[in-house]
């Protein structure tokens, strides 16, 4: 809760209590101190729907002090309601907060800005359109060494109210998200003199970029130059040259139409259960029949063309990218979807000197591939004993250089990302009990750990570092 929200509310219960007293002045005062508060509230915070029950109880309190002829059973309910919702509000707000994002540790500001980009040599399978090629949105996020001045806020513009309507609840929800300043500013000059290391992030199947500036600022501030894909009809909403494109719902629906969940379940069961070759077979019987290929070759294919077409502008003398990217230096981070569409990436590309995923499950064509890329692999904390996913098997198969599985504790799905600065109801996120900030110290020191031995080839210890007690949150296992 912000400070002005909570001098609010102090101010709004003493007078409501006061009024049963007879302490004249203090209900004066603390009418006109709650008035106060309201007016510093809304100019210097903002207001958001949190708060209306709030807003609401200060207009009772208005007619309180104002109507001096109330009967005493109205002004008992009225009372009684005005306590009621301030609680109600003051529960609302601690639930849904106004997030803060951890200060950046790294010695550079985050500049921020767009690249749209058009794959001429690929027609868009997702659209009925004919001549429509596939068209991707990138955000850029790189260093600079100028001090930031004007933030940008987070997932304005309506993005933070379309990702929640396409989980399926009202947009209200996110209203507020506006009210959060990030540590990035557009258009800032990028830094001098310096060829800087790359990572390529892929999202998670309806997010997008915007979605992990917990984890981007960071690794801005250390130095590397951050390209979030946005990839087109499978985010929740990008934005191409002003034109707002939300996710295909039809695609969505398309991939498991067909679906024989009984036979899925099966074969789940014995890859779980099954010893040796029965169940290394019931996992590759699995992963050749869920239809998830045509969308993970679509997800790779735009890192291939992102990745070319970055090596171009690093070419080209009126990008403000020339002789910015040292293109011997390219990891690959992803989530969910997005993570297990990096490392099929990997497995074909051998531009790429590390991969991460985060806790994205390997179905698609890796498991028919070799991945020489060093591999860090990061599991939410699930009974894997009882919960299926591909990783297990397929790593073990293609996997030919460093292979790093690590569990963090208390973590769910949507940790690795922004969602557990959204609300404190778990279930509504889909997020553990770990708290957000070291959630985000942790994600971070793996990613820049790896990124900064494997893209930079520095001489660090992965394995080492994270079994400290310092991390007790992780388990590691290097392969």
């Amino acid at each position: 809760m912000r400070i002005l929200e909570l001098f609010l509310f102090l101010s709004l219960i003493g007078f409501l209590i006061c009024s049963f007293t007879q302490y004249v002045k203090t209900k004066k005062w603390l009418f006109y101190i709650s008035i106060v508060f309201f007016v510093l509230h809304w100019l210097v915070e903002g207001v958001r729907w949190q708060m209306y029950l709030g807003y609401i109880a200060l207009l009772i309190s208005i007619v309180l002090y104002y109507v001096s002829n109330i009967k005493k059973i109205v002004k008992v309910l009225l009372v009684s309601l005005g306590l009621s919702i301030t609680l109600l509000s003051i529960v609302l707000c601690i639930i849904m907060p106004v997030i803060k994002f951890p200060e950046p540790s790294g010695a550079f500001s985050v500049g921020l800005t767009s690249l749209y980009l058009e794959d001429k040599t690929r027609e868009e399978t997702l659209t009925k359109e004919k001549g429509d090629y596939r068209k991707l949105t990138i955000d850029v996020y790189y260093p600079s060494d100028r001090e930031i001045t004007k933030p940008i806020r987070y997932m304005d513009h309506g993005y933070a109210e379309a990702f929640v309507e396409s989980k399926g609840m009202p947009s209200i929800i996110a209203t507020h998200f506006d009210l959060t300043k990030t540590h990035a500013q557009k258009s800032l000059p990028i830094i001098k003199n310096k060829q800087l290391p790359i990572i390529i992030l892929s999202h998670g199947l309806l997010w997008n970029s915007k979605m992990y500036t917990s984890i981007i600022e960071e690794i801005v501030s250390q130095g590397y130059v951050v390209f979030g894909i946005h990839h087109t009809y499978e985010s929740f909403l990008s934005e191409y040259q002003g034109k707002r494109i939300k996710w295909s719902q039809k695609n969505i629906d398309d991939m498991n139409t067909e679906v024989d969940f009984g036979f899925v379940r099966k074969k789940m069961d014995l890859a779980l259960h099954a010893k040796g070759k029965r169940g290394n077979k019931a996992a590759y019987e699995l992963i050749q029949y869920l239809p998830y290929f045509e969308s993970l070759d679509r997800w790779s294919d735009d890192i291939s063309f992102v990745i070319d077409q970055l090596a171009v502008l690093s070419e080209d003398s009126s990008s403000f990218l020339y002789q910015k990217l040292n293109m011997d230096q390219v990891g690959l981070l992803g989530h969910s979807w997005g993570g297990a569409a990096v490392v099929q990436n990997a497995s074909v590309n051998k531009k790429i000197k590390g991969v991460i995923n985060m806790d994205g499950a390997q179905f698609g064509r890796v498991i028919d591939t070799t991945l020489k890329a060093p591999l860090l692999v990061m599991h939410a904390d699930r009974n894997y004993d009882k919960f299926f996913t591909p990783n297990f098997y397929v790593y073990d198969q293609v996997a030919k250089n460093d292979y790093y599985l690590v569990t963090i504790k208390s973590t769910g799905h949507a940790n690795f990302g922004d969602l557990g600065y959204w609300s404190k109801i778990h279930s509504l996120t889909e997020t553990g009990e770990i708290d957000p900030d070291r959630m985000s110290y942790i994600t971070n020191q793996l990613i820049l750990t790896f990124f900064n031995k494997y893209v930079k080839q520095q001489p660090l210890e992965m394995k080492g570092t994270f079994t400290k007690k310092e991390y007790s949150e992780i388990e590691i296992i290097k392969k």
